[in-house]
């Protein structure tokens, strides 16, 4: 089954078993209900941002909308796989448009920290987030150049250059360049 079908067929099955119509899950989740129908129908993986919105509702997190019931079912977690994550073995979300990428850098989403390693396409930026929670969010850059706005301050960072921000402050991230730009992201705790 192609990954946006099952990631589609994972939300709509959490939401009939939370019992919920497809109007209450996008009101809830600040989505419109269009998007919702083209994300459960496998037409759009949506944003990041849109994807936590909905695992918020869903009282669920990232790690389980992109895990099949199947390879969970099947899964047999060795000590390393715990603790340790190989390249070849990261949980990936990418989007159609491969704009924007992310890698988890942890086993799963269920320990206190989100570590990721996010990729950013020329001219992209992620939506404006706030989070509810306390809590914190660093950012290290690996490549390029992003742009951290913070209550309408902006912050260029460069390679090797790190910002530290209150999840609670509005923010958002974006590439302005023409080159790509990657970074590491660390949330605490994790944004479900």
């Amino acid at each position: 089954m192609p990954k946006e079908l099952s990631l589609g067929k994972k939300i709509k099955d959490l939401r009939i078993q939370k019992d919920m119509n497809a109007k209450e899950l996008a009101h809830s989740a600040k989505i419109s209900v269009g998007m919702l129908s083209q994300l459960e129908n496998g037409l759009t993986q949506g944003s990041v941002e849109t994807l936590r919105k909905i695992a918020k509702v869903l009282d669920t997190t990232l790690a389980i909308l992109f895990t099949d019931d199947e390879e969970m079912e099947n899964s047999q977690i060795t000590n390393e796989e715990e603790h340790v994550v190989r390249k070849v073995n990261r949980k990936k979300i990418s989007f159609p448009d491969s704009l924007y990428t992310c890698e988890l850098l942890v086993p799963d989403l269920q320990g206190e920290i989100e570590f990721s390693l996010i990729r950013l396409s020329s001219n992209r930026s992620s939506e404006e987030t706030v989070s509810s929670e306390k809590g914190e969010h660093c950012i290290y850059v690996l490549d390029g150049e992003i742009v951290v706005t913070l209550n309408k301050q902006e912050y260029v960072l460069q390679k090797r250059d790190s910002i530290r921000l209150n999840r609670q402050t509005p923010h958002k991230i974006e590439n302005r360049s023409l080159k790509k730009a990657s970074y590491i992201s660390a949330i605490t705790p994790i944004s479900i």
